[in-house]
């Protein structure tokens, strides 16, 4: 990320107008990585963690068939 330039970052502006966006991203990031930190590799542990995320994802795409996802569905009811 740090080698793009910031127009080109989809979803985080340049500045914060919120100090609890900043916080909230640390925290979710900290508790992703909560059981890589005691290991020796922990950069390893998290490269695992990432991918199975992207498999586990990839595999819910390939089931999905519709315009809208269901969870997006059901909030729209």
């Amino acid at each position: 990320i740090m080698r793009t330039e910031p127009v080109h970052w989809a979803y985080f502006a340049v500045g914060s107008n919120c100090a609890s966006v900043d916080n909230n991203l640390c925290e979710s990031f900290n508790h992703a990585i909560v059981d890589a930190r005691f290991y020796p590799l922990m950069l390893e542990k998290i490269r695992k963690k990432i991918f199975a995320r992207i498999q586990e994802q990839r595999t819910k795409g390939v089931k999905f068939h519709g315009k809208i996802c269901l969870g997006i569905f059901r909030k729209l009811k």
